[in-house]
């Protein structure tokens, strides 16, 4: 599907209850289902696995071929409140195969049932799972890559803060996709070139209620990386974003904040398209092409790792 046709389809896309979050979690799943898949020659498997935050789902994406291979945490959008690691299947099926990594997508606690911190300490004790298992995974626990779509991305991003001072994770990469990263802006007053049927100032605010047990949280820099003071020594980063999102300035202005902190961004920005417009990887050919460039990215940089490892 050409560009201008996808972006008149999704302005036009039925709005989510959010204000009743168990039929707006219902529909986006039936949205979800009816997606056509695009093909992986690996396995793809749905497990539930134990962690000292409790029992969690993960879905599994293994390339075909021996390994060991890399590892990728992906962790989905949806505002922390809708969404599953179906929403971004076929993104996740072609980041896996042109990374030639094992992929984990992340069935996190929603909001508001999961306030925050939950979400991100439920993938925080995921990452150390995978690395406490990379023989079983079949996966090098000393390339992993953190990534994730819109709310996703938010987890990404604080998820590397968080390995900043305790390098349990060693992350390698970060992947960072429309993400959501100042919180703490109310949502009218980020800059903007539509009105975004899905982000707009009502559900923004919908959501944000949703997750946060005090606005004031939403200043903590682990829920709105943009606002952290040290961003030195953070793995190096991909971002895309939207002209048409209204995320689109804060993941540049994140972008920039790296790049003054002596990390290295590769950023890939897409004029004409909307917020988090990747997922559709099967019928949009921009959303193709960056997933394609996002793999292949990954696979240099972990081809990268092992020249300079052996």
């Amino acid at each position: 599907m050409k560009k201008e046709k996808f972006v008149r389809a999704y302005l036009n896309s039925k709005p989510l209850p959010l204000e009743n979050i168990v039929e707006a979690r219902q529909m986006e799943a039936r949205r979800a289902a009816m997606a056509a898949r695009v093909k992986f020659a690996g396995t793809i498997d749905t497990i539930d696995i134990d962690t000292k935050t409790g029992r969690s789902r993960v879905k599994i994406y293994t390339p075909h071929g021996t390994g060991p291979f890399p590892a990728i945490l992906y962790m989905h959008g949806g505002g922390f409140s809708i969404g599953s690691p179906d929403t971004s299947d076929n993104l996740c099926r072609t980041i896996a195969k042109n990374a030639n990594a094992v992929l984990i997508s992340v069935d996190y606690g929603l909001a508001p049932e999961h306030k925050f911190p939950a979400a991100l300490e439920e993938c925080y004790q995921i990452a150390l799972w995978i690395i406490d298992n990379d023989v079983a995974l079949n996966l090098r626990s000393d390339q992993l890559t953190v990534a994730g779509d819109s709310a996703g991305g938010n987890l990404a991003a604080a998820l590397c803060l968080m390995d900043q001072t305790d390098q349990n994770l060693a992350i390698c990469q970060q992947v960072l996709i429309c993400p959501m990263l100042d919180q703490a802006t109310p949502h009218g007053n980020k800059v903007t070139n539509m009105e975004d049927p899905l982000l707009t100032s009502e559900n923004c605010q919908t959501f944000s209620q949703y997750y946060f047990n005090d606005p004031a949280d939403s200043n903590n820099p682990l829920a709105s990386p943009l606002l952290a003071d040290d961003l030195r020594m953070l793995p190096p980063a991909i971002i895309v974003t939207a002209e048409l999102d209204p995320l689109a300035h804060e993941a540049i202005q994140y972008g920039a904040q790296l790049r003054q902190a002596g990390v290295e961004v590769v950023h890939h920005h897409y004029p004409g398209q909307v917020h988090d417009f990747p997922l559709f990887v099967k019928s949009l050919d921009d959303a193709k092409e960056v997933a394609e460039k996002i793999g292949h990215y990954l696979a240099d940089k972990f081809s990268l790792h092992d020249s300079r490892i052996n």
